[in-house]
């Protein structure tokens, strides 16, 4: 089980949005050269993000990732994985709690 980091509640809904962004490519960054499933998410999370200044933007741009890790993690364990601790992170950050998964990576595996 992950460990998990309190967040104060400090920062907007644009900063943890960007924190988990930024977690979702440096997972993807690591194993994508052992796991080319995770190629495809890349390009999802490339699209652009409207401009707008209200937090249910950033909000649905995650829900959106929840779905389609969702959605892509019928046939991956890897991507079920990852669509979990994501939401994890999603659903704190919803419900201002935003207990935080710690590590910087949303899959770690053993060496």
């Amino acid at each position: 089980m992950p460990t998990v980091l309190h967040m104060p509640d400090s920062g907007g809904t644009k900063e943890r949005f960007s924190i988990i962004v930024g977690k979702l490519y440096a997972t993807i960054a690591m194993h994508k050269a052992s796991f080319p499933e995770l190629v495809t998410i890349e390009r999802f999370l490339d699209a652009p993000l409207p401009e707008a200044g209200s937090d249910e933007v950033y909000l649905e741009r995650l829900d959106e990732f929840c779905s389609y890790l969702h959605q892509q993690s019928v046939s991956s364990y890897l991507i079920r994985h990852l669509h979990h601790n994501l939401c994890a992170d999603v659903d704190a950050l919803k419900n201002n709690s935003f207990t935080f998964i710690q590590e910087e990576y949303y899959i770690i595996l053993p060496k």
